[in-house]
């Protein structure tokens, strides 16, 4: 009998190991995280991050800077979500335009970038124009700017505010859509 005993021991270990190994317990493995749950995850996150864009001819055309980024890459597309981004565009050697807010999205590498959350656009060198809404989707390669939403344009002491904008950042024209108002101080 007593040679049997530590071959039943052994045979009876192995069977347990196996079947916690093929059907774990939830309290002694974990959950694991479904599908939908493991597609939300995070691919890269990338603090005080800074990159830079050129054109065909090779100059500098466009610099993204954020304090943090969170990459996602999903099966048809990809999304970067931006904390605090910035965005300086350039007209050949010289910077032209610079945009800030607290939050953005970029999405398809970086087609398109929404920016939210006191938007600003400044055009270069200061003092120029100002414009100022609380979101506004950019197309950096095509250097155009759009918006559905209030927009307000200060140049000193001269303001114009409106509904909606269309901004080609190439070719400095800025066109507000719709209740259009301005106030100007004579010179």
């Amino acid at each position: 009998m007593r040679t049997w005993l530590p071959l039943v021991i052994v045979v009876t270990l192995i069977s347990l190991g196996l079947w916690f190994t093929e059907s774990p317990p939830e309290q002694l493995m974990g959950k694991r995280p479904t599908q939908q749950e493991h597609n939300k995850a995070a691919d890269l996150i990338i603090r005080d991050a800074r990159t830079r864009h050129f054109s065909a001819a090779g100059t500098l055309a466009y610099e993204v800077d954020a304090e943090r980024v969170t990459f996602f890459q999903f099966a048809r597309r990809d999304r970067a979500d931006l904390t605090e981004p910035r965005m300086m565009f350039y007209q050949g050697e010289d910077s032209r335009w610079r945009t800030e807010s607290r939050s953005g999205v970029a999405y398809n590498n970086g087609q398109k970038v929404v920016l939210r959350g006191d938007v600003s656009i400044r055009e270069l060198p200061e003092p120029g124009i100002t414009l100022r809404t609380p979101s506004i989707t950019i197309k950096p390669r095509e250097e155009f700017a759009e918006t559905d939403k209030r927009v307000t344009i200060t140049d000193g002491p001269n303001r114009t505010t409106g509904k909606g904008l269309r901004a080609d950042l190439k070719k400095d024209k800025v066109e507000i859509l719709s209740d259009v108002e301005s106030s100007y101080e004579a010179q």
